[in-house]
């Protein structure tokens, strides 16, 4: 694969485009506004929606918002510390210890938010070479250009987590029916295949946590943006599947973990783990699979081995059948999660 290739595989040019278009429209505009309202260089205005629009499908607003937060806290530092009768870079160095402290409570998800730092070190820096004047326009001025930003990541290709949640489960969804039938060759045929892939099982197994954890973000973006609460019902949905793949994943790690150290055989226990992976399938896409459930407990059932090592795995299996029932159970006396 060439260099260019590689730089270009697994991004989405689609949405970091749209994302820059956002960024230069709300700069643009900001700036437009801005300058009919008198202020002959508004730069904090275009500076504004420059950082603070964000590509995350999850927390896009939230980050707008937190970012905005970011640029008025630190143009306000930056106005006070210009007041002080000091050395520029004794001025400097206290904007941005000032800048980071504040950035702490106002953090952007789990950072400390930086752009309260920027700011004021943007605003310190232009005052002292007379770019910046009379540091209230500097407020107003980024007053025109957060209303401006705010309103384009709302209105201009809102940010929609379902559909990213959809993306996110099928690859989870592929992943986990690819790992699982590793588990079941190396049950019926044994081999150093499942040893060899456990870094991989792990780190999908990790993921499949990582996006349980990111479910309460894309509930809080759905809250915030009114063009995307009519997804909630299927946001709840999507919810239950991920914690089935998570749930699942957690006990097929285990699983594969078992299978690769003891180097167990069983064509029974291997037709078991066929037929769960079907089903877990089946439910990730939300197909009814109450018919293939009940193929793989009678196969689990049939599957009778000896050996300590096998029972154990037996038992691993047993637990996955037991969250795919509950999940059958779940559906059959509430109907589809409510918000």
């Amino acid at each position: 694969m060439s260099q260019t290739g590689r730089w270009f595989r697994g991004r989405d040019l689609g949405g970091e485009s749209r994302v820059a278009v956002k960024m230069a429209l709300a700069a643009s505009l900001s700036w437009v506004l801005a300058t009919a309202a008198g202020e002959p260089r508004p730069v904090f205005a275009a500076l504004v929606g420059l950082v603070a629009l964000s590509g995350d499908p999850f927390s896009a607003f939230s980050v707008s918002v937190a970012r905005i937060a970011g640029v008025f806290v630190g143009v306000l530092i930056g106005i006070g510390v210009l007041e002080l009768d000091i050395r520029l870079s004794y001025i400097v160095i206290l904007a941005l210890f000032l800048g980071t402290l504040a950035g702490i409570p106002l953090r952007v998800g789990d950072r400390p938010n930086i752009q309260v730092a920027v700011s004021a070190l943007f605003l310190v820096t232009l005052g002292r070479t007379g770019a910046v004047h009379a540091g209230v326009a500097r407020l107003w001025e980024t007053a025109i250009g957060a209303v401006v930003t705010l309103a384009v990541a709302v209105l201009l290709w809102p940010p929609d987590p379902v559909r990213e949640l959809r993306q996110r489960l099928d690859r989870l969804r592929q992943a986990l029916a690819a790992d699982l039938a590793l588990v079941a060759h190396d049950l019926a045929f044994g081999g150093d295949a499942l040893a060899e892939r456990m870094d991989d099982i792990r780190s999908h197994s990790v993921d499949a946590v990582r996006e349980v954890l990111a479910l309460e973000q894309a509930r809080r973006s759905l809250r915030f943006n009114p063009l995307r609460r009519r997804d909630a019902d299927e946001l709840a949905q999507l919810e239950e599947r991920m914690n089935l793949a998570a749930r699942i994943y957690r006990h097929g790690r285990s699983v594969a973990r078992d299978v690769a150290d003891t180097a167990v055989q069983d064509a029974g226990l291997a037709a078991a783990v066929r037929a769960i992976a079907g089903t877990v399938d089946l439910a990730l896409r939300d197909e009814d699979e109450q018919a293939a459930l009940a193929d793989a407990d009678d196969k689990l059932a049939a599957a009778q081995p000896a050996d300590t090592d096998a029972l154990i795995v037996r038992a691993q299996l047993g637990q996955m059948l037991a969250d795919l029932h509950e999940l059958v159970e779940t559906r059959r006396r509430y109907g589809p999660p409510r918000t």
